[in-house]
């Protein structure tokens, strides 16, 4: 068997930075899709809640039915196909109703993604011996930052932006050609365990509920933070993609050098300090209501929490006794919960209090995080090094 997967790692780096790419540019049309369908912020949240629930049947479905049977590669295919121009359909939607209706497919697509690809560099991560999953964190990141630009630009430049999502939708049905010809073989997954459906182990479920809180992180800050920005703040709509540009610039810079981070510093500083560090800071520059400082805190924010998902996913894996793709699969189903409830919750709070609080509160949540996160480390008797 071979020792290097150069192919195999590109491929899978280029599908997380695409996905993310999509959806970079789209969250940024939010208040767009808002003012033109006349949508509250309640009625939002529950568009992604369906968008939430979608994507966590997507998620248990794709690990423990399509990837035993048509690999994990042929299955992060079939999440394109199924991705690729709903957000063009969005774009589209005639109102709420349909509107809320394609948020459901856009969850399926995504959940035969996002799992997938990070249980395949898991996979090639411990047959490699090499630190890949922050990497493959920072291309997750990549994307969004650069769709988020993208979508600045798109704005600018084009009046429609069904013509931007087709364009876009065109360019990642197109990747999925690269996937099926470079994509990770079925071969390398063959001594993956799958077992009929049940409760995920004690120690799983705690890291899941740290994923959770991760995940509504990421989704509070994707899926409000343009809609803060133009509210609470006034930017303009072409600038309501800067939160994410910041939040998604830290992470890129930590996840790229995460490799020589953890080995020097260890996974507890990095994952834990950097986390408690990091949400204090952006607590202090909201008090500002200044929009550059805030950048600024969202940008720290993003150094500190970048490197939390992948440590998580190592020290979890180190700790299970079921298969990497059912690992990654249990875990990310459990924190795209924060995913759907997260963003729920701050469009239900939006209605009575301001998005502003929601990010204070966000803030303070993650400073628990990242002290969950150190007594996980400290209690592993089989830590990731």
């Amino acid at each position: 068997m071979r020792n290097s997967f150069r192919k195999e790692i590109a491929t899978s780096f280029g599908g997380a930075f695409l996905i993310m790419f999509m959806i970079g540019i789209y969250f940024v049309y939010i208040p767009w899709n808002i003012n033109r369908l006349n949508i509250s912020e309640s009625q939002l949240g529950i568009s992604i809640f369906a968008f939430g629930i979608a994507n966590l049947f997507a998620n248990q479905f794709g690990a423990r039915i399509l990837v035993p049977r048509i690999g994990s590669t042929n299955t992060i295919i079939l999440g394109t196909f199924i991705f690729s121009y709903l957000p063009l359909a969005i774009a589209s939607a005639p109102s709420y109703f349909y509107f809320t209706l394609f948020f459901i497919p856009i969850g399926i697509g995504a959940g035969f993604i996002f799992p997938v690809i990070n249980a395949q560099i898991a996979i090639i991560e411990q047959k490699t011996n090499k630190i890949l999953l922050p990497v493959t964190q920072a291309f997750f990141s990549a994307g969004s930052l650069f769709g988020a630009l993208g979508a600045a630009l798109f704005i600018k430049l084009i009046p429609d932006p069904r013509i931007t999502f087709f364009i876009v939708g065109s360019m990642f049905l197109f990747f999925s050609i690269i996937y099926y010809f470079f994509g990770l073989r079925k071969i390398y997954e063959e001594d993956e365990k799958v077992e009929k459906f049940k409760i995920p182990e004690k120690n799983i479920l705690i890291y899941g509920f740290l994923l959770m809180m991760n995940f509504a992180t990421l989704g509070i800050i994707i899926d409000w933070s343009p809609v803060w920005l133009t509210k609470d703040l006034s930017a303009p709509l072409f600038l309501g993609g800067l939160a994410i540009m910041s939040f998604n610039a830290g992470e890129i810079i930590a996840r790229v050098s995460a490799s020589k981070l953890i080995n020097r510093f260890g996974e507890i500083i990095i994952g834990s300090y950097f986390s408690i560090v990091s949400c204090v800071v952006l607590f202090i520059t909201i008090l500002t209501m200044n929009l550059n400082i805030i950048l600024f805190g969202v940008l720290i924010f993003g150094f500190g929490t970048a490197n939390f998902v992948a440590i998580v996913l190592r020290q979890a894996i180190s700790e299970s006794n079921e298969g990497i793709s059912l690992t990654v699969s249990n875990l990310i189903t459990l924190g795209f919960g924060g995913f759907i409830f997260g963003p729920v919750v701050v469009g239900y709070l939006a209605e009575f209090i301001s998005l502003t609080f929601n990010m204070y509160l966000l803030s303070v949540i993650w400073g628990f995080n990242g002290l969950a996160l150190f007594y996980l480390i400290k209690r592993n008797k089989n830590p990731k090094t």
